[in-house]
């Protein structure tokens, strides 16, 4: 194939496998093979090839596409079926690289696939010959995908494009958008770059993080690059990519290959919108700022996915990764970085001064709050407990409240520049210069906290939390300071089968055990393993 010849390549259900873990109906992905092949599309990349041994959880057949599950697929003629690995699967396997190949793939002519792509981050680059090398032993056609590779110097892309070129057997040399950030200017620079080092076909992977995907994609095309991704309506990690109903229309306006786009229309519209909707990819204002900051976009969609952050918790957490290597994604990088600010168990204020020999009442956001909030205002007025809110809650007068706690550097957001004459419980010393700059005009508690997932250590200016959660820091705030009891409300808590409902029990667990003597009681219906009363029993 010249290097001028235009190839268009869809990634869906590879790409896309990162929202479903990759189980996709079988009835939609022969729709979806048909119209690819009516359209135009020149190759399916079905899914990734995955080692077995580092997936600890259920993944789907497109994660692993194995030729046993591909025999059970119809494959409409003239359709060239690809799988992709990620490099580091396979350098890491402890049979070695070449090994792992020959474990996970059988020669060719026993395969339905015939395009294997590699993709290597800049630092796995150099050391991927072996696999191209027995990839294309055993009669597949290869290609390499550099992810990342707007990171690079110029001097430093050519190096990498002279090892490629040294593996003598990849077919086509991608350039991926991985962290959505490029623009036409960075996509030329890109391309001229690796032209030259190579002669032969260059293929590009576009991320519309900042809506730039299929715009890039054009760029690359007018400038020489043949081999296009896109997937339909972008279904991808993150963001998604170039949007392959979009890529198709445009090529047909412009005469590059004879498409039609009327199926894939048709299957964007009819069968993956739907998806879209419940998912959630596509281009938002937090991928935008992901990539301005030059942050992996799955963490940006880890955190939409929780449920847990609210805006400002996410770009304030955008922020912070951007400057603490948030290019690389860890599926722990967000809880490490935090982990990893709050590293002061002492602050300068004593939590006596409030809390000593006092009644305590702590509301959360939870609904049962809201929904009983009339009963909850009249056992504060017959009570007069010291009253503290997680966070602002725009339910809970501020008159009734004595303190406001907050840990997370996104729930200070609303409270900058803005006094609202209720005292602040927070690690001040852990948090932004930008954030606290802007708190001059608040009363702060300078309450300390360090993050150890071990440890549960209430003490009279700060405290060591298993979790940066602001509950078990206001709780802790309030057993070092000597309350005589701890009511909640509004601690709903998360069902029992969510993952999460799991992490904050043992975080109430580890606290009822340091409480001692001090008791603790839910006043609200909660999932957790809370000691209860009634909110309408006093």
């Amino acid at each position: 194939m010249s290097a001028g010849q235009l190839t268009l390549l869809d990634c869906t259900l590879r790409d896309g496998g990162y929202y479903n873990n990759w189980d996709f109906d079988l009835d939609l992905v022969e729709r979806y093979l048909q119209s690819m092949v009516s359209s135009g599309v020149d190759i399916v990349e079905l899914g990734f090839r995955f080692t077995f041994a580092n997936k600890a959880k259920f993944l789907g057949p497109y994660a692993y596409t194995t030729d046993r599950f591909l025999n059970q697929i119809h494959v409409p003629e003239g359709l060239i079926l690809g799988v992709m690995v990620n490099a580091a699967d396979y350098l890491k396997a402890p049979e070695g690289d070449v090994a792992a190949i020959r474990n996970f793939f059988a020669p060719k002519v026993e395969s339905k696939v015939q395009l294997v792509r590699i993709a290597a981050h800049v630092a796995e680059v150099a050391t991927c010959g072996g696999l191209v090398s027995t990839l294309h032993e055993l009669g597949y056609r290869v290609g390499f995908n550099i992810m990342q590779s707007n990171s690079c110097t110029d001097e430093k892309l050519a190096e990498l494009v002279r090892a490629i070129r040294g593996f003598e057997h990849v077919e086509v040399l991608y350039f991926a958008d991985s962290l959505g950030n490029m623009d036409d200017a960075e996509t030329l620079r890109i391309i001229q770059t690796l032209r030259l080092e190579w002669d032969g076909p260059l293929g590009f992977h576009g991320h519309d993080n900042m809506g730039k995907a299929l715009g890039n994609t054009m760029t690359a095309l007018s400038n020489g690059v043949s081999w296009l991704d896109a997937t339909v309506t972008g279904m991808g990690r993150g963001a998604g990519n170039t949007q392959m109903e979009y890529l198709l229309v445009e090529i047909e306006k412009n005469s590059h290959k004879s498409v039609n786009p009327a199926q894939v229309i048709d299957l964007a519209c009819n069968d993956f919108e739907a998806m879209k909707k419940h998912y959630g990819w596509g281009m938002n204002v937090f991928y935008y700022l992901g990539a301005q900051h030059k942050v992996h976009p799955t963490y940006v969609q880890d955190m939409l996915a929780q449920g847990i952050f609210s805006p400002n918790d996410v770009v304030t957490l955008i922020d912070l990764l951007g400057e603490n290597t948030g290019a690389s994604y860890k599926s722990q990088g967000v809880a490490n970085l935090m982990t990893a600010r709050f590293q002061r168990a002492e602050g300068s204020w004593s939590s006596r001064q409030l809390f000593e020999n006092r009644p305590v009442l702590i509301v959360a956001g939870g609904p049962s709050a809201h929904r009983h909030w009339t009963a909850i205002e009249n056992y504060i007025q017959e009570n007069k407990p010291i009253v503290i809110s997680l966070n602002l809650l725009d339910f809970v007068p501020l008159n009734l409240l004595s303190a406001i706690a907050v840990c997370h550097p996104g729930r200070l957001v609303p409270l900058m520049n803005n006094s609202i004459g209720v005292p602040l419980i927070t690690p001040i010393q852990s948090l932004p210069s930008t954030i606290t700059n802007s708190l001059s005009s608040s009363t702060i508690y300078d309450y300390g906290m360090q993050v150890d997932p071990t440890r549960m250590v209430p003490q009279d200016t700060g405290c060591i939390v298993s979790d940066a959660l602001v509950a078990p820091y206001a709780i802790c705030a309030a057993l070092a300071g000597g309350a005589t009891k701890i009511e909640l409300v509004g601690f709903d808590g998360f069902d029992g089968r969510d993952e999460r409902f799991h992490k904050v029990n043992d975080v109430f667990a580890m606290l009822l055990k340091v409480a001692g003597n001090t008791p603790i009681h839910s006043l609200t219906l909660t999932h957790y393993d809370i000691p209860q009363r009634s909110i309408y029993s006093f």
